[in-house]
């Protein structure tokens, strides 16, 4: 097969890569209009201005994969977007380069195309677990600056991870392996054309919340991301009242007991004594509720945003039962994948009614139940949570599970017999809502 016939086969596949995108993307539109394909002998890249595309790579990848080829071209629009190839490097131009592609894949597998891996593999996932508990926030510059401080096995290895395609065409440029130096501006009419590529990508950059904001009004949908705002109907619900005795408490709580009440001695001293009663009724009464309740809702990406938006409406369904509960209670909502995203105290039905007024879905990562019992733990052992009798853990099942027992009981809780996935410990309950 002749040069220019693959050539055509590869141009037609990046077209088609590029209407897939659009349709899972609708509010990429305009940020896939800005570069052009060019072709090259080498590692498909970008200078920042245009694409670079090796034809035989572009037609293995689409033969193969659709998805890789979709991702390898998402890959390069968000250098593009975040301006890569123009930033100067606070290291080490090698990791410099490896700290955009360690953001650039983080930012698409928080964006939840879909088709793209759910959940997010192993070895990004642990890599982007390590930076969080050191504190790092995900940007190139302060990846960068944990980069330096790893030997260069470690980044031999994050780099045979992340790297998807060829920096060498970059303002600053590669040299086997060796750090980067910068390039000569070059000539006149160079520099104007990344000028304008610079202003284009800005442009695009800053216009893209109104086009997401605009999609979402118009087709009611969401683009994904690692944040997403979630409203509840009301009318759902399991019917949870028998199942939560298991977790309730003996208390008294402030509450005629008329059941205890006497009418006849209380009558007699009424018709006979004008400011004496005998027996009036009991102001405090003796009952079974919840005190304290945790609930933990997986937000991994195995877990779509239906199935998160369900488990919330539970979550309502069983707190808005004010019966389920003493006055003086401590609920405990957790949002977690592989780490414990946002933690809501919940004390009151007003606390409860803000925390309704803007719920927002917080992960997307890798399912890991094991945080949050480490977080209870910890409560219950600060004393924060003193007498927890029950956990119940929203999730579709797909995860890393404790290896022993808690001191509470536990029920994680699925959509539906066909939804759950994996098996649930012998020491946990099963509860399903159909």
């Amino acid at each position: 097969m002749d040069s220019d016939h693959i050539t055509s086969l590869a141009a037609e596949a990046l077209r088609l890569t590029q209407l897939t995108l659009r349709d899972r993307l609708p509010h990429f539109g305009t940020v896939l209009a800005v570069p052009e394909n060019r072709w090259t002998d080498g590692v498909s890249g970008t200078d920042g201005v245009d694409f670079w595309w090796n034809p035989a790579e572009v037609c293995r990848l689409f033969a193969e994969d659709l998805r890789r080829l979709m991702r390898v071209q998402l890959h390069l629009l968000l250098h593009g977007l975040y301006l890569h190839a123009f930033r100067e490097p606070v290291c080490g131009g090698r990791i410099w380069a490896l700290a955009c592609d360690i953001a650039t894949e983080y930012r698409i597998d928080r964006m939840a195309v879909p088709g793209f891996e759910r959940p997010v593999p192993a070895v990004r996932s642990r890599c982007y677990r390590e930076l969080k508990e050191a504190g790092i926030p995900m940007q190139e510059r302060e990846i960068a600056e944990w980069l330096a401080l790893r030997d260069k096995e470690r980044l031999r290895e994050l780099e045979q991870v992340f790297r998807r395609d060829d920096h060498s065409r970059w303002t600053q440029r590669e040299q086997d392996g060796e750090d980067h130096e910068f390039r000569e501006a070059g000539a006149p009419d160079d520099l104007q054309r990344k000028l304008a590529a610079v202003h284009r990508w800005r442009t695009v950059f800053e216009s893209l919340p109104l086009s997401e904001r605009e999609h979402r009004r118009q087709a009611g949908g969401s683009g994904g991301g690692e944040t997403q705002a979630i409203v509840l109907e009301e009318g759902r619900g399991y019917d949870y009242r028998r199942f939560l005795k298991r977790f309730a408490v003996s208390g008294e709580e402030r509450r005629l007991d008329l059941d205890s009440f006497d009418y006849i001695p209380y009558d007699y001293s009424r018709s006979r004594y004008e400011n004496l009663v005998f027996l009036e009724p009991l102001e405090y009464r003796e009952v079974r509720k919840l005190r304290e309740l945790v609930i933990a809702i997986d937000t991994s990406g195995s877990c779509s945003g239906e199935m998160v938006r369900h488990f919330l409406e539970e979550t309502w369904e069983i707190l808005r039962e004010k019966e389920n509960f003493f006055e003086e209670m401590h609920v405990h909502i957790i949002q977690c994948d592989c780490l414990v995203q946002d933690h809501a105290r919940i004390s009151s039905e007003r606390e409860w009614k803000d925390y309704l007024r803007d719920i927002e879905v917080k992960g997307h990562g890798d399912t890991d139940f094991t945080p949050v019992f480490r977080l209870v733990d910890e409560m219950c052992e600060s004393g924060e949570l003193s007498d927890l009798r029950g956990l119940l853990y929203f999730t579709d099942g797909d995860g890393v599970y404790p290896s022993e027992a808690p001191d509470y009981e536990t029920a994680f809780v699925f959509l539906s017999r066909d939804l759950k996935k994996g098996r649930t410990p012998d020491w946990a309950y099963d509860l399903c809502l159909e």
